[in-house]
Order: C-alpha cells, then structure tokens, then sequence
C-alpha cells in the first residue's frame, strides 16, 4: 500500500503518496461510510455521555481489532503459507486451517499488496469463523470491495483470535485501498456488534470488572481522557470541579503515579509531559512503559519512541525483546544513546545489525548507529550498523557529550589506560 512503505517488514507512512483518481474516489466513498457510521453512533448515544450527567455504560462485547499493512509478495507469502497456520495454533495443538474465499484463486491472484487484520473477542464463547466471515460481509458492504481473503484462527494464547488476510486487489481489479479510520470507525464497531449478536450483552458483573481493570490499565483509556479535561498547561490535575467518577479518577491517577507518569505533591496530582504519549505508545507496543524500567544509562523519563525523522543516533542496545507473543516476529530494540536519550525502536522482524558489508544478528550490548535509510521510493527503515569502542568515543569527544552511557565509556576508558600505565 502506497500510503504506507514497508521494506524488510518494516512500515512507515509515505510522507509522498499521493492516491491515483480511482483510489482517491474509493477513499472519499469510503470516508462519507465512516462520516455517517460516526454521526449515527454519536446519535445514538453509543458512547459515554459528557458533562455531569450519567455516564452511558455500553454493555456490547469487547474485541480488540487491529491492522498492519505491507507492500512486499515475500512476506506475503510468508503470512499464507506459514504464520496463518503455523503448528501448534489449533484448536487440538495441531496447525491452523485456512478459510475464506477459494484459496486457488487467492493464489492466482496475490499481489505484494496485502493487509493483515487481528480480531480477538474478549469472550472465549465467540465463534470466531463465524464472526470474521460476517465481519467480511460487512466490510465489503461498506467498502464496496469484493475481496480475495484467507483467515485461520489460533487458540494458541488466553483469548482465542482470528487472523485475516486480505489480497490488495479484488475480485474486479480493483486496488483496495483502506484508510486507517476504518478500524477504529468501522472495524472495531461492527466487531462488538458481531460478538454481540452472537453471545449477548456482557453481564454487570463483567462490565463491573472491566471498569475495575480500565483503573490499572497500561494504555489510554476513557478514563484518561477526563483526567486530561482537568488538567492545566503545567500538567497539574483540578480535583476542585464536582466529578461523578471522582474516587474512580483518584484511582487511576494513582495508579498513573505508580507507574511513574505523575507525581504526588503540594496536595495535588502533576502528571508528567509526556504521560498521554507514553501510555498510548505502550497500547501499541506493550512493552513501552516495561522498557522504561530496563535502562541502564538514561532517566526514564528520556525514553523516546524512534521515528525517521529523528535522523542518525550513535548508541548501546541495552535491550532486545519481543512486543506481541502472538505477532510474526514482532521485536523492539532499545538504545541509549550518547546523547542522554533512549530509543524505543519498534521492528516488524528479528532485529540485524551491518558489521562492515555482512549482516549478522543483533545482540544486547552492541554499540550501534541508527540511520533511517530510504530507497528509490522514498521508503525509509531502521538500520543498525556496528560500531567500534573507539569510533564511538571519537564521537563522544566531537560533541561533548555528557550523558550517561557516554560518562560510562569515558570512564571504562580511562580505566583501561590507568590499568595499561600501572602495567
């Protein structure tokens, strides 16, 4: 897909894309779907009600939804033949099996254009192949797409889910194009309602316990958006407003302070600059606010989610880890740099490193530059090339730099020629 670039399973949105008329007509169709889907939902009161009045509890089924797209026939392949219905994801331990549309014509007709959607109901009861083929219908009636779509389900994790895979051209030869509103106007929507059509309301005893967990949650919640409506610019919070969810509000932002994104002083809650970026990069990646707690050279609060745009960054990998047990080789890297700051890297793929021309696995500790490289295309990745001890404080001497793991390589090296001179 154009509007995103993805190279060596890696995504990044194309800062030039620019739609082709049929694409942009198909878009547009598609954004008035979503515009009415939205006003109807706000008319309908789907959603919490603001101001001092009751809060609407929306009692439908829960179902995480969510999208990735790629531009490459390898990897496309790849999610077909092997990660779908890689062992163990069954029902009974063995392989998942493929359904969908005719898995032949799916073949003859693949292109490297492909989208991978993740539907995981909150209740085990759901019946996942008949939710994600009603799920499908929908889609295509508000699409108006006839698409090539592959999907198996895995019970391989606590909640049981469905992965789809959509062809980038349809049953007419149409490019299929999906603006990135679709999941949370359209797809996230319609996937509650399947669920519940099939197994009901959730009962007050489970909303009960969903609000208890929206208090602990390490994401953005609902909850957080009244917490940010009572704060000023400097990030104090104003407890002094009547609020009808105030012992729910001085819960969650305690549990914000535990998770250092606010402080407790003069009688009041501060939160912390960067608190909202914070918790909604850890929804994304769920390791974000864990790897805050991992650095080694840096103060938490310097932890930064790494985009091109950063540029070039020379540092150390303190830590390597996987962000979806559920996910193909999702990893992220996280690199203290020389300057005082730490890089959360997100990678769609087993993180590698250039020692000179050869590509060689990534290990905890190396000592690294960061470039954003970009092809022909414009499509820009994350590369990491090895660097020396010696090239690394070459450069900590050209800028004068004081941060912690740059004072840490100074001072291994003095002690080196102390320990040489003493010899």
């Amino acid at each position: 897909m154009r509007h995103f670039l993805f190279e060596d399973k890696e995504y990044r949105i194309n800062p030039h894309f620019r739609r082709r008329r049929n694409e942009q007509d198909s878009a547009r169709a598609l954004a008035r779907v979503l515009r009415r889907f939205g006003s109807a939902k706000r008319k309908s009161g789907a959603s919490n009600g603001g101001g001092g009045g009751t809060p609407h509890v929306d009692a439908r089924q829960k179902c995480v939804v969510k999208m990735q797209y790629s531009n490459s026939v390898e990897a496309h392949r790849t999610q077909l033949d092997e990660y779908l219905v890689r062992e163990g994801t069954d029902i009974d331990g063995d392989r998942a099996k493929l359904y969908g549309t005719d898995i032949d014509e799916y073949r003859e007709n693949m292109t490297g254009r492909n989208f991978r959607i993740f539907l995981c109901p909150q209740s085990n009861n759901v019946d996942l192949t008949a939710m994600t083929e009603k799920f499908m219908l929908k889609l295509e009636a508000a699409t108006g797409y006839r698409f090539y779509w592959q999907a198996a389900n895995h019970y391989n994790t606590a909640h049981h889910h469905a992965h789809i895979l959509i062809n980038g051209k349809d049953k007419n030869g149409k490019e299929v194009e999906l603006p990135r509103d679709v999941v949370k106007t359209f797809m996230r929507e319609y996937a509650r309602d399947i669920c519940t059509a099939q197994i009901g309301n959730r009962t007050s005893a489970e909303i009960a316990l969903d609000k208890e967990k929206e208090l602990e949650a390490q994401r953005y919640t609902r909850l957080d958006d009244q917490i940010k409506d009572l704060c000023g610019d400097n990030g104090k919070v104003n407890l002094d407003r009547y609020l009808l969810d105030r012992e729910r509000i001085l819960a969650r932002l305690e549990n914000l302070r535990k998770m250092n994104l606010c402080i407790y002083k003069d009688g009041g809650y501060k939160l912390s600059p960067t608190w909202e970026d914070d918790l909604r990069a850890n929804g994304r990646y769920n390791a974000f606010l864990q790897a805050r707690g991992m650095l080694q050279y840096t103060d938490q609060a310097n932890l930064k989610l790494y985009s091109g745009d950063l540029g070039m960054i020379t540092g150390k990998v303190t830590k390597i880890f996987r962000t979806d047990d559920d996910a193909s080789d999702n990893h992220a890297v996280i690199i203290e740099a020389l300057d005082g700051k730490a890089y959360f890297v997100p990678l769609f793929k087993k993180p590698e490193m250039y020692e000179g021309k050869a590509k060689t696995k990534l290990n905890e500790g190396e000592l690294i530059t960061i470039k954003p490289l970009a092809n022909q295309k414009g499509r820009l990745t994350p590369f990491f090339f090895k660097r020396e001890e010696w090239q690394v404080r070459k450069e900590i001497q050209k800028n004068n730099y004081t941060g912690g793991l740059a004072v840490e390589i100074g001072n291994a090296s003095k002690g080196s020629r102390n320990k040489n001179q003493t010899g």
